[in-house]
């Protein structure tokens, strides 16, 4: 089965996440915090099984040689382990994280499923990987929102901006540091080149990529970029900010 973008498939997909984050409600709304972090563990954990079986799946199918995308650095993988951390310490460092930075760009993910298009069939590990996965991580984060585990405020916020900026910087060393061992280059945080068919795209073609030695840098795409993932994340605080009071009373409403 292929993936086709736009298709009632497509829009299922996109509206999978929302209809999940319901159910995870209806099936918690009456358990206390503590029982609500246990499942939120649970859920943690069934997402990084998930990564785990889509990279046996790829160490097997490529007879074991080394491949980068093993290595759980790009965002929506990396999001997982921010999720898992954050229900097992109640980091709330970590939950603002997930919200304004994991969710937007896992979501991104499926609005842009350009990726799954790629695939001759869909139901393979990677295929339900790509969908599960994504499908998860916005419903769990949207689902710690509505049971109040993320605390949002000027704190968290910097926080969160400062723990991105800090990846994305690590992301292109790691990109070229990789690269240049082995000559095949990664693009955690999608820091060399953009997703085909993404909004990136037109940055990319903006800027010029330079090659100093085998390092590679595009800095009008990285600073552009930079740019609009602070607008991305500032957006996030200020929607689930406005959306806060009334996600109280609706809960107060329902106990």
């Amino acid at each position: 089965m292929t993936f086709e973008m736009w298709s009632l498939g497509h829009y299922a997909f996109m509206l999978s996440p929302f209809i999940l984050t319901a159910i995870f409600y209806l099936l918690s709304r009456s358990k206390t915090y503590e029982q609500k972090r246990k499942f939120g563990v649970v859920l943690s954990i069934i997402m990084v099984i998930i990564l785990i079986l889509r990279n046996a799946e790829i160490l097997v199918t490529g007879d074991f040689a080394f491949n980068y995308e093993i290595i759980p650095l790009q965002i929506c993988h990396f999001a997982n382990f921010v999720l898992l951390y954050a229900f097992i310490k109640d980091s709330k460092a970590m939950f603002a994280l997930a919200l304004l930075f994991n969710l937007p760009a896992a979501f991104m993910s499926i609005l842009f499923a350009n990726s799954l298009t790629h695939y001759s069939n869909i139901w393979t590990l990677r295929g339900i990987a790509y969908i599960f996965g994504h499908m998860l991580i916005v419903s769990t984060t949207l689902w710690a929102f509505l049971e109040r585990f993320v605390v949002l405020n000027k704190q968290t916020f910097k926080n969160t901006a400062f723990i991105v900026y800090a990846l994305y910087i690590i992301s292109v060393l790691v990109n070229n540091l990789i690269g240049s061992i082995t000559g095949s280059y990664p693009n955690y945080f999608y820091a060399l080149r953009p997703e085909e068919g993404t909004p990136l795209q037109t940055f990319y073609d903006i800027g010029t990529t330079f090659e100093i030695g085998k390092f590679m840098i595009n800095p009008i795409y990285l600073i552009l970029t930079a740019l609009l993932g602070t607008v991305i994340v500032s957006m996030m605080y200020g929607l689930f900010k406005v959306l806060e009071p009334k996600k109280k009373m609706v809960l107060e409403y329902n106990q």
